[in-house]
């Protein structure tokens, strides 16, 4: 069954709700004060069949300006927009604000109804028609057709219907094959059956026993149910007016905004890029950092608005801007949204998302700006590229859904080829980033060599913390090992240091490192004491710390061991394992010729290199 929706737009008291049931049957006014005041507060839902075979869903969208939070969670998913001006009243400020607002969310598909034509002389009805005509003239929908109805006596509407049906036939859906994804615009409770969310299917195909989500909170769900158009089915298709019965729940736990989507392919958000435009009938221009009331999907939050290479933005200027939300939010890239002041509440502007989860800082606004030029006007593959680049061991899928390109896997596999793109274990890193980490990793080399002359080199652990770097450690590894490859670093055991470097010692610093080697030779498996090697003179101590990261081992941080000692141990309590399946610590003992105390101290640091394993009284090699 294939579905369109169909919203209303247009002034309070315009006939909107009248429309809706002249057309469908269904009465919209569902609300007790709806019906008792004559206007519509809330969304309003209802359908019909259409002659082309598709079920259209009417979003009966409320039009008093106090009401308008409520028109913008409906109008979200709208396919065609019914733009609905009395004949006895002609355009009205709320009609005005309402096509604005289409013009943001980027309808453009619409029908313009003169309704209540029946109450009014044909002079002036025709000097209402050509009034709304040279108003759409400005907008974005000059080019929608005009139909006149009297709802209350049938006038028109066969005609209307016949226009809607071929609209309708033109609808093409182009977001099926995406995951999954519901803006919740209704959330309540059915006795026996549990939460039921409602909203338009904006992408994606949803089938019963489905494990999702709903978003920002992550909260795990199972689809129980559907029903579109009050039948139920077992898939529901992007496009379609959805009401979902979720397992796992509760009504308190969600709330109008809320996003359901399958496990892992949103995600949420404080900080939007986005391309902005500002109503050339704005009061004011927007100032940086102003607050503003963001209309995204179903959802109403506050953000801050900070203008990309400019101070603020005057009325009728479009610009790039960071939206940064006081609370989470849910979108993907090219959403639309709106925007409102705060006080004097009214609609200034909107735009659409050029990056959902963008990066608040580790750019220059010129950079900032410059990248999201590329993510919204560049070719597929550069999009793809330039999310690619701001990412580390990304599996594909998840930037393909961050930068929403079509033909994502052909233009992967371009930048695959042209080397731009390498993989590690199914994740990619991006030619640009791994140059970045490099040019990074050397300049924190470069500072630590001169902080600290005599030492080898920075341990693996404290360059990873000092590069902020969060990763597996077999990715680590891997990019430490592409490092290596460009010859701009070196390592040795677990010390990185830049090519070329050799730790540097004076006259006097190279003749103590020479007695302390020949001591600890000479000390063999009876190993010495810090204390007794360096003491407490800072020159001993430096040249003791730069040996114990080439030449000397410290067992248990105060006995120190030659290095080719330590590793001779290993292969003898090796060979012990090998004749008698365990390590004895009186062999070991006797194999070394040395104390009991030392030759504890060895099995015990072979342990934490995780080189044996204590069982009872015995170790065994792991």
């Amino acid at each position: 069954m294939e579905s369109i929706v169909i919203g209303t737009a247009g002034h309070i008291d315009h006939g909107k709700t009248t429309l809706v049931r002249a057309l469908t049957g269904f009465d919209t006014d569902t609300l007790a004060e709806e019906k008792r005041r004559g206007i519509t507060i809330n969304l309003g839902f209802a359908y019909c069949r259409l002659p082309c075979g598709k079920t259209a869903g009417f979003v009966d969208v409320p039009g008093h300006e106090r009401f308008i939070k409520n028109m913008l969670a409906g109008a979200s998913g709208i396919d065609i927009a019914m733009v609905i001006i009395a004949g006895n009243e002609g355009v009205m400020p709320q009609t005005r604000e309402h096509i604005h607002i289409l013009q943001y969310l980027g309808i453009t598909q619409a029908v313009i109804v003169i309704t209540k034509i029946g109450m009014v002389e044909d002079d002036f009805r025709e000097l209402v028609v050509e009034d709304t005509k040279e108003y759409l003239a400005t907008t974005a929908l000059r080019q929608a057709p005009v139909v006149q109805v009297d709802s209350l006596t049938g006038q028109g509407i066969a005609e209307l219907k016949t226009l809607l049906d071929h609209m309708a036939a033109g609808v093409r859906r182009e977001a099926v094959a995406k995951p999954a994804r519901l803006p919740v615009d209704r959330i309540f409770s059915v006795k026996g059956f549990g939460t039921v969310v409602t909203g338009t299917l904006t992408e994606g195909l949803i089938d019963v026993n489905d494990e999702l989500a709903i978003y920002p909170q992550g909260i795990p769900v199972k689809v129980r149910g559907i029903q579109i158009h009050e039948q139920a089915v077992a898939t529901a298709h992007a496009g379609q007016r959805t009401a979902l019965n979720l397992a796992g729940v509760a009504v308190e736990q969600a709330h109008r905004g809320c996003v359901v989507a399958r496990r892992g392919s949103v995600q949420a958000t404080c900080t939007l890029d986005v391309q902005l435009s500002i109503a050339a009938d704005a009061s004011q221009p927007v100032k940086r950092l102003e607050r503003l009331k963001l209309y995204l999907g179903a959802a109403e939050v506050v953000a801050k608005v900070v203008p990309m290479g400019c101070r603020q933005i005057h009325p009728g200027e479009t610009c790039y801007a960071k939206l940064l939300t006081d609370t989470s939010v849910i979108a993907r890239k090219s959403d639309r949204f709106v925007l409102r002041s705060l006080t004097p509440v009214q609609t200034i502007g909107g735009g659409w998302i050029v990056d959902p989860a963008a990066k608040r800082t580790g750019y220059t606004e010129h950079q900032a700006l410059a990248i999201m030029q590329i993510k919204d006007k560049g070719t597929p593959q550069q999009v793809l590229e330039a999310f690619a680049k701001e990412s580390l061991f990304v599996d594909k899928e998840a930037i393909a859904l961050a930068s929403n390109v079509e033909a994502a896997e052909l233009q992967w596999q371009l930048l695959l080829e042209a080397g731009r793109i390498l993989v590690f274990e199914n994740r990619s890193v991006h030619i640009e980033a791994l140059q970045a980490l490099l040019i990074q990793t050397i300049s924190i080399l470069e500072a630590y060599h001169a902080q600290f002359p005599l030492r080898a080199g920075i341990t693996k652990a404290e360059l990873q913390a000092r590069l902020e770097f969060s990763s597996r450690p077999r990715e680590f590894e891997w990019l430490l090992g592409w490092m290596k490859e460009t010859g701009r670093i070196g390592q040795k055991g677990t010390m990185i240091f830049q090519a070329g470097f050799v730790p540097v010692f004076s006259k006097k610093l190279g003749s103590i490192r020479d007695e302390m080697l020949a001591a600890v030779q000479k000390a063999g498996y009876a190993p010495l004491a810090n204390a007794e090697l360096a003491g407490s003179d800072k020159d001993r101590q430096a040249v003791l710390e730069a040996m114990l990261q080439s030449d000397f081992v410290s067992l248990d941080g105060h006995v120190i061991l030659l290095g080719d000692l330590y590793t001779k141990a290993k292969t003898l309590a090796a060979q012990l394992a090998g004749e008698h399946g365990a390590i004895r610590l009186s062999d070991f003992r006797d194999k070394l010729q040395t104390s009991r105390k030392y030759a504890l101290l060895l099995l015990e640091k072979m342990d934490r290199d995780k080189f044996t394993s204590r069982q009872g009284e015995e170790r065994v090699l792991l």
